[in-house]
């Protein structure tokens, strides 16, 4: 099958053909592919799932493997799917539940619909839905909101009782965009900062983005992380790993987007796991009806556990 993809790929107008295939296929309406949008990416087997995640939930390992099979089911260079083709019966009326919820705290904030999906205005990135002792252990502690975008994580982390939500956003427009969605919605400026840098594990320029670690930052600055959350477009790993002082010394809860690329959806368990943190790990989706649902490792000490 990939040699008859990237046979008709090299054909004028090649891509474009894989794709009408796959909507006439799905029904002829479209979402977008992530994970799969890169021929690198590895696509692992249940077998190889399975070894990465031996020590997670049944829930979570058959959230891992189905994701995987459909990063399969689409091919390198399409970008249509249709949500009935990929979609169970459970997932579409998830989706219908948190549809109304969804335009109405878009209309709340001050959001567009369009530009902003469920894992933030309706999970909260996991912290809606988290047990209470979980909402105990973080109250009252800095939040790091990894990757701001519009500054929609940032205004429901408040629901959360933070000290103060750190935003790392290295892009000017994105920045420009967060300022005006919080003014909006009379987010007082003492209740949160913005910092113009990309996390990653060095200091370094890549891409004209300024890169910093989360240790080199704030590992001699007064206060305690309860939060950190990332979705930052593959790094991930790199994120975590320049992250591991902050992440020992303070035990936060841990939201971690492992979607985008092969390092990410092992490697960022595969790490947390070798540092033995003793944490409960999940994965969870936070965007029914998208092929890459928005997965996302959900951890936090055990010793919250009660």
């Amino acid at each position: 099958m990939q040699k008859i993809i990237k046979f008709i790929q090299r054909l004028p107008f090649g891509t474009n053909f894989i794709v009408g295939l796959v909507a006439f296929k799905a029904g002829f309406k479209g979402l977008p592919v992530t994970y799969s949008s890169s021929e690198h990416n590895k696509v692992f087997s249940d077998e190889e799932i399975e070894n990465i995640f031996a020590d997670l939930d049944e829930k979570s390992v058959a959230a891992a493997k189905r994701f995987m099979k459909r990063q399969l089911a689409v091919p390198y260079g399409s970008v249509f799917v249709h949500p009935k083709y990929f979609f169970t019966e459970d997932e579409q009326d998830e989706y219908k539940k948190i549809l109304s919820v969804l335009k109405k705290e878009c209309r709340k904030y001050k959001l567009n619909f369009n530009d902003i999906g469920p894992e933030s205005i309706y999970y909260h990135h996991g912290l809606r839905f988290a047990p209470d002792f979980v909402k105990k252990n973080i109250a009252g502690k800095l939040f790091a909101d990894i990757g701001g975008f519009l500054g929609d994580s940032a205004l429901v982390f408040r629901h959360y009782s933070p000290k103060k939500i750190i935003i790392f956003e290295p892009l000017k427009d994105c920045r420009e965009k967060i300022f005006t969605t919080l003014k909006k919605n009379s987010v007082n400026n003492s209740e949160y900062e913005i910092v113009p840098y990309a996390l990653s594990d060095n200091s370094e320029n890549i891409n004209g983005m300024n890169c910093r670690t989360l240790d080199e930052l704030y590992l001699s600055q007064e206060g305690t992380f309860g939060v950190l959350k990332a979705d930052i477009e593959g790094m991930g790993l790199n994120f975590v790993c320049g992250a591991e002082k902050i992440i020992r010394r303070d035990r936060p809860l841990l939201s971690l987007s492992i979607y985008h690329n092969a390092r990410e959806f092992a490697g960022i368990y595969q790490t947390l796991k070798s540092w033995d943190l003793d944490y409960h790990f999940e994965i969870k989706s936070f965007s029914p009806l998208t092929t890459w649902g928005e997965h996302s490792l959900f951890a936090y000490p055990k010793e919250w556990i009660s």
